[in-house]
């Protein structure tokens, strides 16, 4: 396996800042969510037609890999304009992952509006997926639901999926939400394991199904060890990718400190 980070940790930095922290602490890739303080990726210059070729160049000259795009698409919506709007930005997220040479994407099933039915919610949300699994798999990037919101855990997500056959869709493991919903490591590993195609690390001390706090990996209460060996033991070969929320949490320390933490914690957890 594999390290990364995601740029959610360094929200502002700039591509060259990116590679730079990449390298100096050993990461073998980087999963993009933002970049220069911008989550909408299609809008930066840097991911554009004339200038993706350079961003990739970029990577490869510097050894690293771009591991995943990681996109706020959901598909909660029953009205046709925001579904719509939802598509389009899959389509542009699959171009930025083709033009990077990344092999997924990560979607949500998102938090569940308390004003629609549920039922059609589901039915929205899994015509969303299915959509977003095919305009991944005309290029080549799978796209993956990851454990989050109204659908954190392994029973939430099959519930959502029901009978559902959506080839192309993978599972992005968080580790942290499922376990503060009180579903164990193996519970999930067993029900989704199979379909993990990239794994978010994270710690905390204090967490429940209400909310969480952030610590240093290995520094809170999360058997993150356990999750690894169940990874190890299952032959997943992806990266494990630290998610370093300091976008959303600008009080926790910066990537100078959580970035390289992150890589002498996990060389620990996978030597054992």
């Amino acid at each position: 396996m594999k390290l990364s980070f995601s740029t959610l940790g360094c929200p502002e930095y700039d591509l060259d800042q990116v590679i730079d922290i990449a390298n100096r602490c050993g990461y073998d890739g980087v999963e993009i969510r933002m970049i220069r303080g911008e989550s909408a990726l299609h809008t930066l210059e840097e991911f554009g037609p004339a200038q993706i070729g350079p961003t990739l160049d970029k990577f490869k000259r510097h050894g690293l890999e771009v591991v995943c795009i990681s996109t706020g698409v959901r598909f909660t919506s029953l009205d046709h304009e925001e579904f719509k709007e939802q598509q389009d930005l899959t389509r542009l997220n699959v171009d930025i992952a083709v033009g990077l040479g990344a092999k997924c994407i990560r979607v949500f099933g998102g938090p569940l509006p308390k004003n629609q039915d549920r039922a059609e919610t589901f039915k929205r949300i899994r015509e969303g997926l299915a959509f977003a699994a095919q305009v991944g798999e005309r290029h080549g990037v799978q796209v993956l639901l990851e454990t989050h919101d109204d659908f954190s855990t392994s029973q939430q997500i099959l519930e959502l999926l029901g009978d559902a056959e959506i080839e192309n869709l993978g599972i992005l493991w968080d580790v942290l939400h499922p376990y503060r919903h009180g579903e164990a490591f193996a519970e999930t590993f067993k029900a989704l394991g199979p379909r993990i195609g990239h794994v978010h690390v994270k710690d905390s001390a204090h967490f429940s199904k209400d909310g969480f706090d952030l610590t240093l990996v290995g520094e809170g209460r999360l058997p993150i060890g356990e999750a690894v060996e169940l990874l190890q033991n299952g032959g997943y070969q992806g990266y494990l990718s630290l998610e370093w929320e300091k976008a959303w949490h600008p009080e926790i320390p910066d990537a100078e400190v959580a970035f390289p933490h992150y890589v002498e914690a996990m060389k620990q957890y996978l030597s054992r």
